[in-house]
């Protein structure tokens, strides 16, 4: 099954408005975009052929109709008045044979005649322009050849007078860079045939292929030029042609032996691997079969398409391939990975750019990093799905990194909490709970009312935006990606401890007026080093400790916080169980307290305090909390406006306060 690299026209299609569909109020229609009928088609060669659009989801690149694509008036792409509305977002869908979409017309005046003419029914035919990237083309006896687009792409949709005959091209694409496309053409045939191949289908070299820039305009092309004769210095070309024929059917036999579909045997047979290389293809294949999803043909990570599992694993290939350039030692470089160790950043943007059918041919290095960082909708543009997509994932993923692997000491001894808004949230003391009062038999239960000590907080939103320009991918500076991020989420978790600590350093005022750390509140040592005599105390002060009602209440310290130093030294020997040689030298509060060292704690000026709380689970200290569904930092990418290349945005919706002032005690230390 050889295979044929040629350059295409953008095709089209009639289609058809449903009528009934028409919402005027807003400004939006239904139509059915293709039916994937056969249909007859004279222009590829001299001779006619029949093209057949495949229908099944996997074939069918729909990311930019649901992106947005423009509904234009008669395919004129040349004007922004032409536009006359756009493909609603994620609206473009198959569904019982047929492909239908959503069009939202846009308010100016000088649409609404052609929306009125839809709208009564004078205006009803409409024509989509797209793409084909893979034809299987069957040879059939007494009948053109079949070409079935098994890889297509729908670009545009237009309102026409006429609906456009099926062999029309699209008359917006002119010019020799943009009026062709690259498409692969994979030949079978029947088994009548199939014992003799035709010369002219033996796969082509990609250095014979004309660059677009050189190729002709004119739809219809030249005679292919006469086989030369053999030269004398090679005279076995038809037995190696002859070989290669067979080794190629020897692969299509293997492939469809396995259910692994053409388009897998075909990228095969193009880059001319050997059967043996084949059946380790193969196997490697199938072994992956779960874990990228059904066999679809994606060979390699490379090959996937735009939905998906095999996407998913193009993009998770590249980016572990950046991570572990990144990181050696801490991201291990998968098997997927590998088809991208050692490219550099510019040769994964050509790479990204290449398989969305966009040619980089003659580009310069500043175009290509241009052309890679931006988001164009015009055709042979790459969608959303690639390169940024890509950059923006690595970033991601080591801001994230970093903010999970930076240490967060206070999580120990303060409660999280999820919020959903950012609206004041008030809690209520759990020390404020009611006693409960005996029943007797038959007696009735009482009501009781929880206290009124109530803190009240909201969230606070926190954020900074870098950017990332073409020159940093023209510089292959992999850390603009890795290393900046990095410092955002270190940022970001360095900041919740800023905030969860200063409300130990800087004592603020409680729901009653009172500070936290007061005598008033119980909670208030006599300065002193940590020893015996401060934590009996410390424990007795606790003890104390009373609820909303002055009933008495359980709890105890658990963490002992210290800044490190002298204080961190008194505290782990305070804890650590001896052997005693006397009564005496017992530690009485050897494995009762967990040390906690945090140097936010150090002071400007002064002795060292030291802090005991209680257990968060037993009762409240210091409440943390984030945005529901947002736990920790949060990042958004875009391509910039103001940076010519890419933006990060780090947001973190956080925030803290203590709640309850008898699960604290603070000792200001000597």
């Amino acid at each position: 099954m050889p295979k044929d690299i040629i350059d295409l026209p953008l095709q089209g299609r009639m289609a058809s408005v449903r009528a009934s569909s028409v919402d005027e109020a807003a400004r939006t229609v239904e139509i059915i975009w293709t039916t994937g009928a056969t249909v007859r088609r004279a222009r590829f060669w001299d001779e006619a052929v029949d093209e057949e659009l495949a229908l099944d989801p996997g074939m069918i690149r729909l990311e930019r109709l649901n992106a947005g694509a423009p509904f234009l008036n008669a395919h004129d792409a040349g004007s922004l008045a032409s536009v006359l509305g756009v493909v609603v977002d994620g609206s473009a869908r198959i569904a019982n044979g047929q492909g239908t979409a959503t069009i939202r017309f846009s308010e100016r005046a000088e649409v609404e005649p052609i929306f009125r003419d839809i709208a009564g029914g004078i205006i009803r035919n409409v024509s989509v322009g797209y793409r084909v990237h893979r034809y299987e083309i069957t040879k059939r006896d007494g009948a053109p050849e079949l070409w079935r687009a098994v890889d297509w792409e729908p670009l545009e949709i237009s309102a026409v007078a006429i609906g456009a005959d099926p062999g029309a091209r699209v008359r917006s694409e002119t010019g020799a860079t943009r009026a062709l496309n690259t498409c692969t053409l994979i030949r079978t045939s029947n088994p009548d045939t199939e014992a003799k191949m035709p010369d002219d289908i033996q796969p082509t070299a990609p250095a014979a292929v004309p660059t677009p820039a050189t190729r002709a305009v004119d739809p219809t092309p030249a005679a292919p030029p006469p086989s030369p004769a053999p030269a004398p210095a090679t005279p076995n070309a038809d037995a190696i042609r002859a070989e290669a024929q067979r080794a190629a059917a020897d692969i299509l036999t293997l492939c469809q032996r396995h259910g692994l579909d053409n388009i897998f045997a075909a990228d095969l047979i193009g880059r001319g691997v050997s059967l043996d290389a084949a059946r380790g293809a193969v196997l490697d294949r199938l072994a992956k079969g779960d874990e990228i999803g059904t066999r679809t043909g994606a060979t390699v990570p490379a090959a996937a398409r735009d939905t998906g599992a095999a996407e998913i694993a193009y993009r998770d290939a590249v980016t572990d391939a950046l991570m572990h350039r990144h990181s050696p030692g801490l991201h291990q470089l998968t098997e997927a990975a590998r088809e991208f160790r050692g490219l550099n950043l510019l040769d994964m943007a050509r790479h990204a750019l290449e398989r969305r059918g966009f040619s980089t041919r003659g580009m310069s290095r500043m175009e290509l990093a241009t052309e890679a960082l931006q988001k164009r909708a015009g055709p042979g543009y790459h969608s959303s799905a690639d390169f940024p997509f890509i950059l923006a994932n690595v970033a991601n993923k080591t801001l994230r990194s970093a903010y999970d692997s930076t240490p967060r000491t206070f999580t120990a001894w303060a409660r999280q909490a999820t919020i959903t808004d950012f609206r004041p949230v008030q809690r209520t003391q759990l020390a404020g709970a009611p006693d409960l009062l005996r029943v007797p038999e038959s007696g009735e239960f009482t009501y009781g009312t929880m206290g009124e000590g109530r803190e009240v907080y909201a969230l606070l939103t926190y954020g900074r935006i870098i950017g990332i320009t073409r020159q940093t991918l023209i510089n292959d500076d992999l850390d603009a990606f890795t290393r900046i991020p990095s410092a955002f989420g270190a940022s970001a978790a360095d900041l919740e401890s800023d905030l969860v600590y200063s409300i130990l350093t800087s004592n603020p005022l409680m729901s009653d007026g009172v500070a936290l750390f007061n005598s008033g509140h119980g909670n208030l040592g006599t300065a002193g080093a940590i020893s015996e005599t401060t934590l009996a105390e410390a424990y007795r002060l606790f003890g104390n400790q009373r609820g909303l009602e002055a009933r008495q209440i359980s709890v105890q310290p658990r963490y002992l916080i210290t800044p490190p130093g002298s204080r961190s030294v008194e505290a782990r020997k305070n804890v650590t169980a001896t052997t005693p040689n006397a009564v005496a030298g017992v530690n009485a509060f050897a494995g009762r307290l967990e040390p906690i060292e945090e140097p936010r704690l150090i002071p400007a000026a002064g002795a060292d305090p030291w802090f005991l709380a209680a257990d968060p689970n037993r009762i409240d200290t210091v409440e943390y909390a984030y945005l529901d569904g947002s736990n920790g930092v949060y990042t958004e990418t875009r391509m910039g406006f103001e940076v010519d290349g890419m933006e990060i945005k780090a947001r973190h919706d956080f925030a803290s306060k203590a709640i309850d002032w008898r699960g604290l005690y603070r000792n200001a230390g000597v």
